[in-house]
């Protein structure tokens, strides 16, 4: 298996969602399926197809729509019995399928909101919806199912900001949030009129004092009118002793003290008449419209009028009276009249909104559809309430109605000139040619990859050539569909040696991508183009020209020789990188052996000495090369006076006549830290005397490193340390590299790692001491669960590059944890930069 798909297959390990085995799978959803110790079964983006199947290699088709990840998990288990020897199998939902939502009313968003998981809280689509628009105007939020049950929401508590009810809204429900137009407060007085907005905890007193009356003209008694009853409340009592709380949608009356009035309230204006025998209302109306200050337009007036007698309310047609059969007032009645309000509720894939009727407008299906602009003829269907209807369908107040219109559209995405919504006349026939014409041709980044995507989510791929699109006319995509342009990504990212992101052109070779860094044969370069990879040195130009590059580009340039020579010279100090250095190079790169013309020049390469030149042999060996990687020590026949320090440490020349504590080389520091030597994880040092004689010094004993002198003349090398991780795998919080510290335990590590995840084996983890192709040790940590101590030698001190591996279940076949533990590794060991780099990339 190639190592990029790997490292997929690794992050889907690391970031697979845990999904509760309750949730049946649906048409859409993406499933991801991993097989134990097997990767190349393994797969993290199976789409459940149209009829609701997936295909699992090797096994085949099977059905998962309907079903749970569980069930699923176990048939692919035995049916995977005749392949491979073991069968844990994990199925996973790494994209959830989207379902629609219709969302209308009081929200900032109307219409189709698509949900990419199983269910969605009502609070987090209210998000979606971008919010209540006016929170003081609805009180209550409307669910409908597909099967017609409906549910009633109380959304107070997100104005208060107190937990509430949250129910889960499901796939093709409708929600509706009305505008609540019964929560005002209406006030009717001889002193004006007027519609207060609701709120918790609103009293008479509130009432009274937004109205600005006088006390000393206040009523004895005020009417409150509620869901057609009467209650009549004393003023001196709502003074004296207790208010009166009131309601959403409550009618105050306060009127004067009339004994032979009847007093007149409406949304245009309030009256008080003098009362005469044979007073009806229908006289009220002809008196009120004949008032100058008062305009009570019949046609806007509800049919509906509302009389107050005696704490009891009475309802009267106004049809009936203007037909001529009248109702006769008495003194002291209190007449209301509203407005007319008739409206409905309309959602298309057009608009949303609410339509008013008026009053002398028949108010069915066909003449909302004029209202709104739609042609009969491009109407698919109506739904009222849910329920379908025709178009003489008769409506009522607060009906909610979904009109489907013909479609005869489709979406482009990606690499065209324009994108979004293209539309055709509603019989027009749609191909392909006339919408990339009308889309104004492809970007200059198409890749010549068209997908459509049609209305039951079926795909189609094109290949097609943008200089001739004569194929195009006999593609006749379905309306409604989403045509895909897909885009070339020209994307090149480099990391090791050089990390650099580069665009590249059309028709460019990996080896035109490497030209600027100027490689040799001493960079290994290791690349992943789409499927294929490889590595190779960079002096390979004619295999590099003949790698095209495609789509993202992965490559990783490691130095695999050095390409350098260092050269010492009693405080000085040169570095020579090119092609070929030879010992004249060296020579002159310090003045030779000035102030004097005798010396000797030695040559060390990965720690040994390997050619000694004194002055008398130079003429015969300046041609000599140097190989690349060495270092060469020009000691002049003064230089005894220095003590040259190498290695990895910056190099630096003490002048010295007399022998110097090996502490005072090592801490001697010039302005940046790495002058100095890393003495937490340095283990020894060497000295090369004058004699050349070796000597190697173990820095962590104390008492002798105070009593080693160095005689000038001598070299000091201190040679590299190994690199300072642990590594940790498996079933821990962050699994990775972790770096070391004097001291670390294998329970230091997993801590260091997150800790074990509540899947962990503790009973067995591994410990690859000797590298990953070495039997590990294995170890009990299971006290870590029961918070109990570990067993006596289960916690070992660890070393640098370490290997811990705490398994998901107890592995008995030791064979089958090297190989996971060896696949790990594979990567990781050729450049932990690309692997953290590369894994977010794929």
């Amino acid at each position: 298996m190639k190592k990029g798909h790997f490292i997929v297959i690794l992050l889907f390990l690391l970031v697979l969602p845990i999904i509760t085995f309750s949730y049946n799978v649906r048409n859409g959803d993406t499933l991801g399926i991993w097989v134990l110790g097997y990767p190349e079964y393994s797969i993290t983006n199976v789409i459940v197809g149209p009829e609701g199947e997936i295909t699992v290699p090797p096994i085949g088709r099977i059905k998962a729509e309907g079903r749970t990840l569980g069930e699923i998990e176990n048939e692919i288990s035995i049916k995977m019995e005749s392949y491979i020897k073991t069968n844990k199998v994990t199925v996973g939902i790494t994209q959830y399928a989207p379902f629609s939502v219709t969302v209308l009313g009081n929200t900032n968003i109307n219409g189709v909101i698509d949900i990419k998981n199983e269910k969605i809280k009502l609070s987090d689509l209210i998000g979606l919806a971008g919010g209540i628009k006016d929170i003081n105007k609805s009180s209550y939020a409307l669910i409908k199912s597909p099967d017609g049950e409906e549910q009633r929401v109380n959304i107070g508590w997100i104005k208060s900001g107190e937990a509430g009810e949250d129910p889960y809204i499901y796939e093709n429900h409708f929600v509706l949030f009305p505008y609540d137009y019964t929560n005002r407060v209406t006030v009717f007085s001889d002193f004006g009129t007027s519609s207060l907005d609701y709120y918790e905890g609103m009293t008479l007193k509130t009432v009274i004092s937004s109205m600005n009356i006088p006390t000393n003209k206040m009523p004895s008694k005020i009417l409150i009118v509620r869901e057609a009853k009467i209650q009549e409340i004393l003023f001196d009592e709502i003074v004296k002793k207790e208010d009166y709380s009131v309601q959403p949608g409550d009618t105050v009356i306060i009127p004067y003290n009339y004994t032979n009035n009847v007093l007149v309230f409406s949304d245009f204006g309030s009256a008080s008449l003098e009362y005469f025998e044979g007073m009806g209302i229908k006289s009220v109306i002809t008196l009120i419209s004949s008032a100058s200050d008062i305009n009570l337009p019949l046609n806007q007036v509800n049919d509906e009028i509302t009389l107050v007698r005696g704490g009891q309310t009475y309802k009267v047609s106004l049809q009936k009276i203007t037909q001529g059969d009248d109702f006769l007032l008495q003194p002291g009645d209190t007449v209301i009249i509203n407005k007319y309000e008739n409206y409905v509720y309309v959602s298309s894939q057009e608009i949303s909104k609410r339509v008013d009727f008026e009053k002398q407008e028949r108010m069915n299906v066909r003449t909302l559809l004029t209202k709104v602009g739609i042609s009969e003829e491009n109407v698919e269907q109506i739904l009222v309430n849910n329920q379908p209807v025709d178009l003489n369908f008769d409506l009522k107040k607060d009906d909610f109605i979904q009109i489907t219109t013909k479609r005869n559209y489709v979406y482009l995405s990606g690499a065209f000139n324009t994108t979004g919504k293209v539309e055709f006349l509603p019989n027009e026939k749609i191909s392909m040619d006339k919408i990339v014409g009308l889309a104004g041709g492809f970007s200059t980044n198409f890749s010549g990859n068209l997908v459509i995507v049609d209305n039951t989510g079926s795909t189609k791929s094109l290949t097609v050539d943008p200089n001739n699109l004569t194929m195009l006319k006999d593609v006749l995509p379905s309306s409604g569909s989403t045509i895909i342009a897909d885009t070339e990504l020209r994307m090149a990212y480099i990391f090791g040696e050089f990390s650099e992101a580069i665009t590249y052109n059309q028709g460019e070779s990996l080896y035109e991508l490497l030209l600027p860094f100027n490689l040799n044969e001493s960079y290994e370069v290791r690349y992943q183009i789409g499927e294929k990879s490889g590595t190779l040195t960079a002096n390979e130009s004619d295999i590099l020209k003949n790698i095209p590059l495609v789509g993202k580009v992965f490559v990783e340039i490691s130095k695999i020789a050095p390409d350098q020579v260092i050269v010492y010279k009693a405080g000085e100090t040169q570095v020579i990188q090119q092609q070929n250095v030879r010992l004249i190079d060296v020579f002159s790169s310090v003045n030779g052996f000035s102030p004097v013309d005798t010396g000797i020049i030695t040559i060390y390469q990965n720690n040994e000495k390997i050619k000694t030149i004194n002055s008398e042999e130079l003429l015969n060996n300046l041609m000599f090369e140097v190989p690349k990687g060495s270092y060469v020590v020009v000691q002049p026949e003064v230089s005894s006076s220095y003590i040259a320090v190498l290695g990895n440490i910056s190099p630096k020349s003490l002048r010295t006549d007399v022998p110097m504590s090996l502490v005072e080389i090592l801490s001697s520091s010039a302005n940046d830290s790495s002058s100095t030597i890393d003495w937490k994880n340095q283990e020894s040092v060497f000295i090369y005397t004058k004699n050349n004689e070796e000597i190697k010094v173990d820095i962590k004993d104390i008492d002798s490193l105070r009593n080693v002198l160095v005689n000038p003349g001598s070299i000091v090398y201190v040679p590299p340390i190994e690199e300072q991780v642990v590594y940790v795998f498996g079933e821990v919080v962050r699994p990775g590299i972790i770096p070391y510290n004097a001291g670390m335990t294998v329970l230091d590590a997993i801590l260091k790692a997150g800790n074990a995840s509540q899947s962990a084996q503790l009973t067995t983890v591994y410990l690859f001491k000797d590298g990953p192709e070495n039997p590990p040790v294995t170890l009990d940590l299971s006290g870590i669960i029961k918070a109990s101590p570990v067993k006596t030698g289960m916690n070992p001190e660890v070393k640098p590059k370490d290997i811990i591996y705490i398994p998901k279940n107890t592995l008995t076949n030791i064979v089958e944890v090297m190989s996971i533990v060896q696949t790990f590794m594979s990567f990781i060991n050729t450049g932990f930069d690309t692997y953290t780099n590369v894994s977010g990339l794929f």
